[in-house]
């Protein structure tokens, strides 16, 4: 074995060596006779170039000849510089290119020389201490074995050399594949430059626009900034209109409730009933406004409870049983089977809706009848939410499809003559579509001309599971009894019942009369205060079980004043006084905040006498029921 070092690396230079060598010798030599050719190439221009110039510029001195003479030189050595200087790499690309092989040659011998002793220990090795060099030992019976073994190894290898050699062709063949894609790059090179020329102005041209872009944006946000505060403005302006329309108006129509129960002949009490008429007319528009600009403004705010439907449904035709009976129709109320009676939702806002509804149809049927269909649009989910369908179909008077275009817009009818017929600001069916839309669900209609209208409202509730109750499909309707007029011999007035100290905060003088008035037919007396300062000097040295408390007063405002008696300000004996808040303001959301800030009640103007008689009522009934039980 002593040979077989030599043979190895002889084999390992002549096989592998031997071509990287020539390959490399190729190479280099292709690239320096490239270069030298380019070096001649380069070398006769300049010699042409100077000998053309030194004939155009014959008549020039000796001394400026020289000088081109002497440039030439300059340029000549430099080029013989750069050949001398790659040549000399090149000679050392070739020296390093025949030293590595033989290097790497002789090395890759010596590991198989080390293998190969040590396969030959292992084969060789048959006692005891062959399990220091094997984790089996092997015997003379094996031995065949572990040579077939080798002759097999043998034959991987010699079919690994023939995949090798494979590879290496195809590696030539890649490598002059790559060559000629080299050539193609440095051919592709100045349209990549000139790509990216382009690339360069377009995004030039690209940050321009978006600079522009950024501009328009801001003036789209400054405009956006701008809407939003006239959309506040207007909402502050309608909240301000709405208390100093609702603030008067609520004065009247005290008056007139109260004029109409005293002792009227039947001309006076029919004027009475005109004026009346005219301003909840009038209420009803300005509630209209004030409803729309509400959600406008995004102030609108839903409040689910649980409610019985059915109870709900005939409450609200009653409303309308008795108007569609003097005009010879006929209402009729259907609900499905499937359709839960207890549901959670918004019953305020469902009973707008459909009151509206019921409203118009009524208004736009002469003859004929109107069905009000509840159906449920969907199945429950595993929280109980589905989706109810209401529908109020009529027989009036219909609409073209070019009406129909028209009904959910804002300020508009099916025509201007249906304005002037039967009246109304055509918000009613825009603040339907919106509340129902704030639900979940949607508004929309069907109609034919002279064949009458059906409107849709689809709305999102919840079933509220286990307190159903089965009623018929058909709700029985009665009307409603009109109330008759006070007589002389009335029952007990609830002041004597519940003999109680009123303080009111009103600074408006229409409004204390009115309220004094009111009060004074429930049998209470109280003391009126114009402003939030005069009622805390008052409460701190007087009893008071009472206190009506309007949100908007000079010098200091309801909510204020509630806040400072809450804290103790008026005295820890008024501390806790029971306080109803009186606003016109229908807009902002009075309500939540007077809660919030420690009201116990809330009343809108125009006050009816009946609503503040079931206020107070119900302030100190809980009261007298929670003593009685202590």
């Amino acid at each position: 074995m002593n040979n077989r070092p030599n043979s190895i690396a002889r084999a390992f230079i002549v096989f592998a060596g031997l071509p990287m060598i020539l390959m490399l010798f190729v190479v280099v030599g292709l690239l320096a006779s490239i270069r030298f050719f380019d070096y001649v190439e380069n070398s006769d221009a300049l010699e042409a170039q100077l000998n053309e110039l030194v004939l155009e510029m014959q008549e020039l001195p000796d001394a400026r000849i020289d000088e081109i003479e002497a440039i030439r030189g300059e340029r000549q050595r430099k080029l013989d510089r750069d050949i001398l200087l790659e040549m000399t790499l090149a000679l050392a690309m070739l020296v390093v290119g025949v030293a590595v092989p033989v290097m790497i040659s002789k090395h890759i011998a010596s590991m198989m020389e080390q293998n190969l002793n040590l396969l030959g220990d292992r084969l060789s090795s048959g006692g005891p201490e062959a399990s220091a060099l094997m984790h089996q030992v092997f015997d003379f019976s094996e031995f065949n074995g572990v040579a077939e073994t080798m002759r097999q190894g043998l034959r991987e290898r010699g079919e690994a050399e023939q995949r090798w050699k494979r590879a290496e062709k195809e590696l030539v063949g890649m490598n002059n594949d790559l060559m000629n894609q080299a050539r193609e790059l440095g051919q592709g090179r100045k349209v990549a430059f000139s790509m990216m020329e382009d690339a360069e102005m377009a995004q030039q041209k690209l940050e321009e626009v978006n600079q522009r872009l950024n501009l328009v944006i801001a003036e789209a946000q400054a405009s956006a900034q701008e809407a939003d505060f006239a959309n506040r403005a207007k909402s502050d302006f309608l909240a301000t209109m709405s208390h100093e329309i609702r603030t008067p108006l609520n004065g009247v129509i005290g008056f007139i409730d109260m004029l109409a129960e005293t002792d009227l002949n039947e001309e006076q009490l029919d004027y009475v009933n005109t004026v009346r008429s005219s301003g909840e007319t009038l209420m009803a528009l300005i509630n209209d406004v004030l409803d729309f600009s509400k959600i406008e403004s995004g102030y609108m705010n839903l409040e689910v409870r649980t409610f019985n439907l059915v109870t709900m449904l005939r409450e609200l035709a009653s409303l309308f049983f008795n108007e569609a009976t003097q005009q010879g129709i006929a209402l009729n109320v259907e609900i499905g089977d499937d359709v839960s009676r207890m549901i959670d939702g918004d019953e305020t806002r469902i009973r707008q809706i459909l009151t509206n509804l019921l409203a118009n149809a009524v208004k736009f049927t002469e003859q004929g009848e109107i069905r009000l269909i509840v159906t449920r649009d969907s199945i429950p989910d595993a929280n109980g939410g589905c989706a109810i369908e209401f529908e109020v179909r009529d027989t009036g008077i219909g609409m073209s499809p070019q009406q129909l275009k028209k009904l959910f817009r804002p300020f508009s009818q099916g025509d201007s003559s249906t304005t002037r017929k039967y009246g109304g600001t055509g918000l009613g069916l825009v603040i339907c579509k919106r509340l129902a839309e704030a639900m979940g669900g949607k508004v929309w209609a069907t109609s034919r001309v002279g064949k009458g209208s059906s409107f849709y409202t689809r709305i999102q509730v919840t079933e509220a599971v286990g307190r159903g109750s089965v009623t018929p499909g058909h709700i029985p309707l009665k009307p409603r009894k009109v109330a008759e007029r006070e007589k002389p011999d009335r029952p007990k007035k609830v002041g004597e019942k519940f003999p109680l100290k009123i303080t009111v905060a009103e600074d408006n003088h229409a409004n204390q009369r009115v309220l004094q008035m009111m009060l004074r037919r429930l049998g209470w007396e109280a003391d009126f205060k114009g402003n939030g300062v005069e009622l805390i000097e008052h409460l701190k040295s007087h009893h008071c079980d009472l206190v009506f408390m309007d949100l908007q007063m000079p010098v200091m405002d309801g909510l204020e004043a509630t806040a400072l008696i809450r804290s103790g300000a008026a005295g820890e004996a008024v501390k806790g006084v029971k306080i109803i808040a009186l606003t016109a303001n229908a807009l902002s959301g009075d309500e939540g905040r007077c809660l919030d800030i420690g009201m116990d009640a809330y009343l809108s103007k125009p006050l009816k006498l009946a609503l503040l008689e079931q206020r107070v009522v119900e302030l100190f009934a809980t009261d007298e029921a929670g003593s009685a039980t202590a």
